[in-house]
């Protein structure tokens, strides 16, 4: 046995551990080499790759939480848009007022707020009074409310309203319009105007939403906003 395997086995006898087994210049050689290379790949892989495909998960995930979000909530339908098939009862007369009863007019629909709104009522009576610039441009207007008939009616009499309001108090109409989520209140409409004909949006406006925020538009003002054509 040579001097330096002597010394190692006298070392190993003492701690009580094996003599190892691995040449002392196996480090040295290009298996030795290859195998710490190997090594350090694996040990380097197990902190990099997590972190890639982390990263890579992020940067994927608002690309398709994005998807299918082209209409935000509360902010109306699209010019161009087809009319949602709706059936409700003017509250003044008690005919009916539907999608296919508004097809060939031209019809401005309002949701607003209802009875809380004191100034929603009084954009309904100040658009009544410009009844005759409404008239010569082929515009009728229809008002939609949350409110129950009863409480509706009240109101109706109080502001002393001519034209059709419909009560939508199960909030279907709203919902198809996609005038709720963004008003004042999550389950009531804004200050939201549709104009319709022949099935679908011609132009759409929520006052109550930015850069606008309010609940009362001067009707001169809005009129103006309408597109004639």
């Amino acid at each position: 046995m040579s001097g330096k395997k002597a010394k190692a086995a006298r070392r190993s006898a003492r701690s009580g551990a094996p003599v190892s087994q691995v040449r002392p210049g196996f480090w040295r050689t290009w298996k030795g080499v290859a195998v710490l290379g190997a090594a350090l790949a694996v040990i380097g892989a197990s902190f990099v790759t997590p972190k890639f495909f982390e990263q890579e998960s992020t940067a994927s995930a608002p690309a398709h939480q994005a998807m299918g979000n082209d209409i935000e909530q509360g902010a109306g339908l699209a010019e161009g848009s087809p009319v949602p098939a709706f059936m409700e009862r003017d509250v003044l007369s008690g005919r009916t007022i539907s999608s296919k009863s508004l097809f060939g007019r031209k019809t401005l629909l309002f949701f607003s707020e209802g009875v809380m709104c004191q100034a929603c009522f009084e954009q309904i009576r100040g658009l009544e009074q410009m009844g005759n610039v409404l008239e010569r441009r082929g515009i009728e207007l229809v008002s939609i409310t949350p409110d129950g008939k009863a409480d509706l009616e009240q109101a109706i009499g109080q502001y002393g309203i001519t034209t059709p309001v419909i009560s939508d108090d199960d909030r279907d109409m709203s919902q198809a319009f996609n005038t709720l989520g963004q008003g004042m209140h999550a389950d009531t409409p804004g200050h939201a105007f549709v104009l319709v004909e022949k099935g679908r949006v011609l132009w759409q406006r929520d006052y109550w939403l930015s850069p606008y925020k309010t609940m009362y538009v001067d009707p001169q003002e809005l009129l103006a906003d309408i597109p004639s054509a």
